[in-house]
């Protein structure tokens, strides 16, 4: 099982290295022609200055800008695909598992994914990622998402961002020692909107702990997946309580998911 998995981690690298390797070519191609066209249309020092500006453009995009860009538009597809009927997202899911608190429980809830995947329950925060530790070994997953950080923040174990994330980060090690093959991705917390307020005031911090998270995240090298985009979209898709999330949000979720990962 291992060796497989292996196998198809080794080709999604090969072709993401190619799908790199193709856009650099191309781009370092489209700024050497726009550079002898600009030599070519006269030799200003002016038309010259123009050419070496975008070169120079060129150079400063590094391999994670162009891979930000791929995974946009791998997104767009998959929501084009997903509107379209073309694409099952769920089918798109292979050796995972999903730990969380009541909003991730809907992968479950709602019957997308298969509930031994999803390692959630209602209340949850990272504080019970040990309680989950011999299922997670079991299921010895290539891919892990956390979707924590509601009750996170409500429940007062950790005052400010910056305690959290230390705390998330010794919870991130303590499941890469146990399963050191696997990667972990850390969703960013969704918000909450009224009327939860009138149940905690807290849960108005939760930007404020996305916007320490992130950049916690990057300076580890924890993969970080960012949901700020689909959530303003769809804020529509809030149940009743301005907590929860009704059953047509959760396909988004799940392509912003697999736009980090590049899963199958």
């Amino acid at each position: 099982m291992r060796q497989g998995r292996e196998k198809r981690q080794n080709q999604i690298t090969r072709r993401k290295l190619l799908i790199l390797a193709g856009l650099l070519l191309l781009a370092v191609l489209v700024g050497v022609t726009i550079f002898f066209w600009v030599r070519g249309k006269g030799s200003g020092a002016s038309q010259t200055k123009v050419g070496l500006k975008y070169l120079k453009s060129l150079e400063s995009r590094d391999a994670k800008a162009i891979e930000d860009e791929i995974k946009a538009i791998k997104k767009e597809e998959q929501k084009e695909a997903l509107e379209n009927g073309e694409l099952t997202i769920w089918e798109q899911f292979d050796d995972y598992a999903i730990m969380g608190d009541s909003r991730t429980m809907g992968f479950d809830q709602y019957g997308f994914l298969p509930s031994e995947r999803i390692l959630a329950h209602g209340g949850a925060t990272i504080a019970d990622i040990p309680d989950y530790m011999e299922s997670l070994k079991n299921l010895n997953p290539a891919n892990i998402f956390l979707c924590y950080g509601l009750n996170d923040v409500s429940i007062g174990y950790w005052d400010t961002p910056q305690e959290y994330v230390e705390a998330l980060g010794e919870a991130i090690e303590s499941i890469k020692s146990e399963l050191p093959d696997a990667t972990v991705y850390v969703n960013s917390i969704f918000p909450a909107q009224d009327p939860a307020f009138e149940q905690a005031e807290k849960w108005r911090e939760i930007p404020d702990f996305n916007e320490v998270i992130k950049p916690y995240c990057e300076e580890k090298g924890y993969p970080y997946i960012d949901n700020t985009e689909i959530i303003q979209e769809h804020t529509d898709l809030y149940d009743d309580d301005g907590i929860h999330l009704k059953e047509e949000f959760y396909e988004y979720w799940a392509i912003n998911m697999l736009a980090e990962v590049e899963i199958g």
